[in-house]
């Protein structure tokens, strides 16, 4: 008669989120084997409940699900080349990486016989187990329905993105490396101009809260018009910000010295205006990358 596992979870990768979704899953009732490649943090998490396992194998083989969550796709790969994962075991992997590390475990995954679902967190580990944390997953719906209990756990707001298994790091690489990551970048340029102005920087926040509202009108703006092709508009066009960046750029050159974000702004306005938008909305630089306008653009940009 086969054992039953004596764990819900084995967790793979006891860093500062892997331990913060170990204690989430452990304060929601789960209970949790965890294995890192420097024993003393999984032996970390003893206090709040877990068991510390001597080997991955070893944690893998006393569960049925394993939550891994470890450096990079070639660390996890590794370690999983060390544990036989039984047939209609769940692997949930959380680790950050790119939409091709997702489609090459999951095929791992399907010539083990595994069920696989692959995620990304939109959080701090401070944020982990709380009701607003987000982790975005991505896999099989089935596998997504009998495991989104266990997800929710470790963020209480996380939800299933796509049927593909790169889909949670398609977003993320967009969501966070593109949007968050180039606002948040955009944010501390502005800082070191208006500090050099002599502005306090929490006169910079108010205003950056003030502009979140106008910021998600113009998301919604973008995904209309993106959706409906209709690129006209009775608002500022492209020429008009294409201008403004420009005075932008300058003053800032003069204040703080080179600016990137503000440089590269006005660098692909340009591009949108020679490529004949500028009496459009600025939703029409989506089209530089499109067809024969993304040749041209490559060009341009050699």
């Amino acid at each position: 008669m086969e054992q039953q596992p004596t764990f819900d979870v084995a967790l793979l990768g006891c860093g500062n989120m892997g331990a913060a979704l170990g204690r989430a899953l452990l304060g929601a009732g789960y209970r949790v084997i965890a294995w890192n490649r420097t024993p003393e943090k999984a032996q970390a998490l003893e206090p709040d409940g877990a068991r510390a396992a001597d080997t991955a194998a070893e944690a893998v083989g006393s569960a049925r699900t394993t939550v891994a969550c470890v450096r990079a796709y070639d660390d996890l790969e590794k370690v999983l080349a060390t544990v036989d994962m039984p047939a209609g075991h769940t692997l949930i992997n959380v680790t950050t990486g790119a939409p091709d590390d997702a489609d090459r475990l999951r095929q791992w995954a399907e010539t083990q016989g595994v069920r696989y679902l692959d995620g990304a967190i939109l959080a701090f580990p401070e944020q982990i187990g709380t009701a607003a944390c987000q982790l975005l997953v991505a896999g099989s719906p089935e596998v997504w329905e009998s495991h989104g209990d266990l997800v929710r756990a470790m963020g209480g707001a996380s939800r299933h993105v796509s049927a593909n298994a790169n889909g949670a790091n398609v977003l993320d690489l967009g969501g966070v490396g593109a949007f968050y990551g180039v606002s948040i970048l955009g944010f501390i340029e502005a800082a070191r101009y208006v500090t050099a102005c002599g502005v306090s920087v929490d006169e910079l926040l108010l205003v950056a809260r003030q502009l979140d509202e106008v910021l998600h009108a113009a998301q919604q703006q973008c995904v209309d018009t993106l959706t409906s092709g209709d690129y006209s508009t009775d608002q500022a066009t492209i020429d008009v910000y294409r201008s403004g960046s420009l005075t932008f750029r300058d003053t800032m050159a003069e204040r703080v010295g080179p600016a990137p974000m503000i440089e590269a702004a006005a660098g692909l306005l340009a591009r949108g205006v020679d490529a004949g938008f500028g009496n459009e909305s600025l939703y029409a630089l989506y089209k530089l990358y499109q067809g024969r306008d993304a040749k041209q653009a490559v060009a341009q940009e050699q």
